[in-house]
């Protein structure tokens, strides 16, 4: 097979867990024989490399970012000529490459991936990672489990974008301006849910999130749908002697740390988690909750500490020195990344029972399920998994296990591949 991936990142340019994600299933398909080209926008990086077995084609762009997780902002990929120009150069990939098949990886990869695939006369799949199509902000789904009937521009003008700027803005200079972004985003992800009746399957990475799109009424004249995970990470323990090096380097000796690993916001449960951390704390006056990724949060307790953003690499090895990790998504999550990695690497998990997270979190066997918005239940949880150490034990050998036999990266490639080649016949 010969597959053509679009996304608006790649590592090293990898602002979420969808870059890696994606890395991950192009290294699989690689492995089995397949060619594998990815196309993304060229932020920095070389025009191609090749990076185990997969090639990468950066088509020119004129904004530059560091590697890392810096995203762009949203008006260099929400317009009609970043479409054009990326149609343009999936394209030209596509045909020189002879691909089998065109697959879009995310929302701002869709419109070129449709427009491109139908010159080029090969089927076009697309692949749901988060509620975004939905609307570029979802404050829907802050509260709700899909879009509401009445979603329209009274009710985002008068509710929805009022919410936003009260929740992430704040500054009222730029309330205006923060409204007319909202209204015009909302109307660009109007623009995507159309071409998702164009595509020849949309594939969501948990039957959650797809179960999310159907009460929106956004898959009604979708032609096939399916629901395949994405290939989890593989876990190399770090050795005795790294583990030591990074306590002593985070100076966390007799600390049980709490791990968070996203981005701090009011729709990843950061005020939740803050809140539930002062109770956690009166009960276990030796926790530290580790934060890792970008935004704002109040870290002046001595029992929370902010490491800011940092590479996939020095995430993955917090994992192993973790008691456990927290994920209190207040939006659902499709299929978090940071919980496939938490598990793989054997660390149970608490987090909110929202999108696809109950398809990897089974409650009392791979971790533990609260309720969104939920502080006080989240904290209960939190302090029960630090007291019992056999149960912890018994959660995160559940959670490696869960993965090994349920989350296959094989299975997932299988299944992708069978998909493809359905849509060839």
């Amino acid at each position: 097979m010969n597959v053509c991936f679009v996304n608006e990142y790649f590592p090293p340019f990898a602002p979420g867990g969808a870059e890696w994600s994606l890395a991950a299933l192009a290294g699989a398909l690689a492995v089995r024989g397949h060619r594998v080209t990815v196309v993304t926008p060229n932020w920095g990086g070389p025009s191609r490399e090749e990076q185990h077995g997969v090639r990468i084609v950066r088509f020119p762009f004129p904004r530059r970012l560091a590697p890392g997780r810096q995203l762009a902002p949203a008006k260099w990929l929400a317009n009609p000529f970043f479409s054009l120009w990326a149609t343009i150069a999936v394209w030209r990939v596509a045909k020189r490459e002879r691909a089998d098949v065109i697959h879009a990886q995310n929302k701002h990869s869709l419109i070129p991936a449709t427009l491109a695939g139908r010159l080029l006369g090969i089927p076009v799949f697309f692949t749901i990672r988060d509620g975004s199509i939905i609307d570029a902000a979802p404050m829907c789904l802050h509260h709700h489990d899909g879009m509401p009937d009445d979603c329209g521009v009274r009710k985002l003008w008068g509710e929805c974008s009022e919410e936003y700027f009260r929740l992430y803005v704040r500054n009222p200079r730029r309330k205006l301006r923060s409204k007319l972004a909202f209204l015009y985003l909302w109307l660009d992800s109007r623009l995507k849910q159309r071409f998702l009746r164009h595509v020849d399957c949309v594939i969501g990475v948990s039957q959650g999130i797809l179960d999310i799109y159907r009460r929106s009424g956004l898959l009604e004249r979708v032609r096939r749908v399916e629901a395949i995970y994405n290939v989890p990470p593989v876990a190399v323990p770090p050795s005795p002697t790294r583990l030591a090096a990074l306590r002593d380097r985070l100076d966390v000796a007799g600390r049980r740390i709490v791990l968070y690993v996203g981005k701090l916001s009011p729709g990843k449960g950061t005020p939740d988690l803050v809140a539930a951390a002062r109770e956690v704390a009166a009960s276990c006056p030796e926790v530290l909750f580790l934060l890792v990724g970008d935004g704002e949060v109040d870290a002046s307790a001595s029992w929370m500490r902010r490491l800011g953003p940092l590479p996939n690499q020095e995430v993955l090895a917090l994992y192993p020195l973790a008691e456990l990790v927290v994920v209190p998504s207040v939006i659902p999550d499709a299929l978090s990344r940071v919980i496939l990695e938490a598990m793989s690497a054997g660390r149970p998990v608490v987090a909110t029972r929202v999108g696809g997270t109950p398809e990897l979190v089974i409650d009392g066997k791979t971790g533990m399920l609260v309720e969104r918005g939920a502080p006080g239940e989240l904290a209960r949880a939190i302090v029960a998994l630090l007291r019992d150490e056999g149960l912890r034990t018994v959660l995160g050998a559940g959670a490696r296990r869960h993965v090994a036999e349920r989350l296959r990266a094989e299975d997932s490639v299988d299944r992708l591949l069978a998909v493809y080649e359905a849509a060839r016949r």
